[in-house]
């Protein structure tokens, strides 16, 4: 998203450099689970531009259970 390079950085920052890609990625979805109250489905939706829509958070969701043993904190 390279109009969140003034936001989070800097202007002459490079998406194309992994480290720094990977950087805007976490802060971005990170203020995207803070304004869903850390709900992981809306806010990996709305950090995929399809909020209200399942079929991208349910993808990852699964991959990441499948691959990491991933499961939901109870609070």
């Amino acid at each position: 998203m390279p109009f969140c390079k003034d936001l989070i950085g800097d202007a002459r920052d490079s998406l194309f450099d992994v480290r720094t890609n990977l950087r805007y990625g976490c802060i971005i979805l990170k203020h995207y689970l803070d304004i869903e109250n850390q709900n992981l489905s809306r806010g990996l939706a709305r950090y995929n531009g399809s909020l209200g829509e399942e079929l991208y958070p349910d993808r990852v969701t699964a991959i990441w259970r499948a691959k990491y043993c991933y499961s939901e904190v109870q609070s």
